[in-house]
């Protein structure tokens, strides 16, 4: 995976969470992680990418994060059903975001939901998968973009 699309996804998270609230932010150092091994939280929204490149995106999250964010957005509702909502919104907020930037090559699927830890989750084993740490106040969360170039 090229470094200026890994920039991308960083950038558009800082400015997501930056305009989101008032709360403090920092977008972390990405590191590698192992395509067998997935980071996973109580909650993830995962944006399947086709066309240009091939693999997926996803947001996962603590629930105390999840709880803490709708209550910053005047939510009252924390239920799980509500929680993968919002999870699946904000991953795709972010992969649309890219996807406005890359073109209409950069295809992205409806948000897939899930709470808990999935059965499996692979990520691309042909390229190097990223977790891009984002520390939301007192709680951290991830975006994992793991995906691989595709010759069209």
């Amino acid at each position: 995976m090229k470094e200026n699309l890994l920039k991308l996804f960083v950038d558009n998270t800082t400015h997501y969470f930056k305009h989101l609230s008032r709360e403090s932010v920092e977008v972390q150092v990405p590191y590698l992680i192992a395509h067998h091994e997935p980071v996973i939280f109580d909650y993830t929204g995962i944006i399947g990418v086709s066309g240009a490149y091939r693999g997926y995106v996803y947001l996962t999250a603590p629930s105390k994060m999840m709880r803490f964010l709708l209550q910053t957005q005047g939510e009252q509702d924390y239920s799980e059903p509500h929680c993968l909502d919002v999870i699946g919104e904000i991953a795709n907020v972010l992969a649309g975001n890219v996807r406005r930037e890359l073109g209409a090559e950069f295809m992205i699927s409806v948000p897939l939901r899930i709470a808990g830890q999935p059965d499996k989750l692979l990520l691309t084993d042909k390229s190097w998968s990223f977790a891009i740490p984002i520390r939301y106040s007192l709680f951290i969360a991830a975006l994992v973009v793991s995906l691989e170039e595709h010759v069209m």
